[in-house]
């Protein structure tokens, strides 16, 4: 071995490794003076090298002074077994990194394609939605122009009601103008007929006291006209009456009603005796020879407000008043007369306007007092409205201290006064308080009969009586 060999094989040993993907490469490389080989050059240690990579300018160094100096055999070989592996590690390198690239460029294709089909749904997505919103703003846009064409038209509308408000409330302001003094005119001619009123009640109001004056008087003349009559009829009667006296049987002119007395030949309206039922002695009642024929026996009589119908029961069952004036027959004694037959009823009405009717019915009967006198009527006719005003039903007679109406919170005697065959306070009551002309009207408890004035209207006269239904 000569002394240039001996001088190469004193190289530095470092460690150089080169790596990619799985495989690791290690190589000993020999440590160049930097001369270029001659005898007893100095030995130099080169740094690591830059990741772990031979750079160009080493190797051709490397060949340059190999080929400088004698190499033995082994060295070539070592030489060209260093450049194969070498190019056969940069080769692989390079593939390396190009399926490393491929790898890399085909994951991010794959990514990239991924992102793009997301876009793309995103993208969908935005124009379904925008075209969905633009949808709603059309819609929108629509109504806005409707509901603007729509105010248009109100605006157009309450301009032209403002005009026309305007020209009336010109016309009523020279109305007001124009009336303004007519309505002084007005005021002071309603305060003349005021005065004129004021003045014409007082009248009214005097008249009243003399009328009242008057019919007291005529009260007591019909009165002793009446006393008068019964002399006569009892000194024309008297042999009748005495069952002993010579010629004259006792039951030969016994009258059992008004209709027994018209057929007997007395056609005249009075008093008359008449034998109802059981009865021994007579009874005085007014017969009504004229109305429909004639025949009716009166039992209720109201004219002028003299007799008081606030009575109880016992005087109801039994009769009160003037039978040639004011007067209820009574209830016991209609009873007895209504039940020798079948007997009709006739209602005489008459109001403060000179106004007259009538109510008939075909069938009247009348139960006994346990029965609390109880009305049954059939066959209405009449003037006094197209309906009854008294029930039909069957309804019991009430007074203030007997109640047998048909009200269960309420008195109706009470409240409407008198004693009357009440239903449920009903439409009518002959028997209330009598009011005078002036004030008659808006009474509740007068004497009412409500399909001929009404239900708070009190009539001027009444009467009630009956007869054979066969008279």
């Amino acid at each position: 071995m000569t002394a240039f060999s001996v001088s190469w094989w004193l190289f530095v040993l470092r460690l150089h490794r080169l790596q990619h993907g799985q495989c690791s490469y290690t190589f000993i490389l020999p440590e160049l003076d930097g001369g270029g080989g001659s005898h007893g050059a100095v030995v130099q240690r080169d740094s690591p090298p830059a990741d772990g990579e031979w750079s160009a300018e080493k190797l051709k160094r490397l060949e340059s002074t190999m080929e400088n100096n004698t190499l033995w055999p082994l060295e070539n070989s070592i030489q060209r077994n260093t450049r194969r592996e070498a190019a056969g590690l940069q080769s692989h390198a390079v593939h390396n990194q190009t399926a490393t690239m491929l790898e890399i460029g085909t994951n991010l294709l794959t990514h990239t394609a991924e992102q793009t089909r997301k876009l793309n749904v995103v993208e969908a997505k935005v124009l379904n939605h925008t075209s969905r919103i633009e949808i709603q703003l059309l819609e929108n846009s629509l109504s806005t122009n409707k509901l603007e064409k729509e105010l248009l038209l109100q605006t157009s509308e309450i301009d032209r009601l403002r005009d026309k408000n305007s020209v009336l409330e010109s016309k009523v302001r020279m109305l007001e103008s124009q009336q303004k003094g007519e309505l002084e005119d007005m005021k002071e001619e309603k305060n003349r007929l005021q005065s004129v009123v004021s003045t014409q009640m007082e009248a009214i109001e005097s008249l009243e006291k003399q009328l009242k004056v008057a019919s007291s008087n005529n009260t007591a003349l019909q009165r002793q006209q009446a006393q008068l009559l019964e002399s006569v009829h009892t000194l024309i009667s008297m042999p009748l009456l005495h069952p002993f006296a010579a010629g004259s049987p006792r039951w030969s002119h016994m009258w059992k009603d008004c209709a027994d007395v018209y057929r007997s030949g007395y056609s005249t309206s009075g008093l008359y005796h008449i034998y109802i039922g059981n009865r021994t002695e007579p009874v005085q009642v007014y017969c009504d020879m004229e109305t429909s024929g004639g025949g009716w026996t009166v039992f209720q009589r109201r004219f002028n407000g003299s007799v008081d119908f606030q009575r109880g029961w016992g005087e109801y069952r039994t009769g009160f008043g003037d039978v040639f004036g004011e007067h209820w027959l009574g209830n016991e004694a209609l009873y007895q007369l209504s039940s020798q037959g079948q007997y009709s009823l006739r209602v005489e009405l008459r109001d403060w306007e000179g106004n007259s009717a009538y109510a008939q019915y075909d069938r009247f009967s009348l139960t006994g007092e346990r029965q609390q006198y109880r009305v049954y009527l059939r066959g209405y006719s009449g003037t006094a409205g197209r309906q009854s005003s008294l029930n039909t039903l069957g309804t019991g007679f009430s007074t203030r201290d007997h109640d047998n109406d048909n009200c269960d919170h309420c008195k109706c005697a009470l409240m409407l006064t008198g004693g009357w065959w009440f239903d449920a306070c009903g439409f009518s009551n002959l028997n209330g308080i009598y009011y005078n002309v002036g004030h008659n009207i808006r009474k509740l408890n007068g004497i009412k009969w409500h399909h001929f004035r009404g239900p708070s209207y009190s009539l001027r006269s009444t009467m009630m009586m009956v007869r054979p239904y066969d008279f």
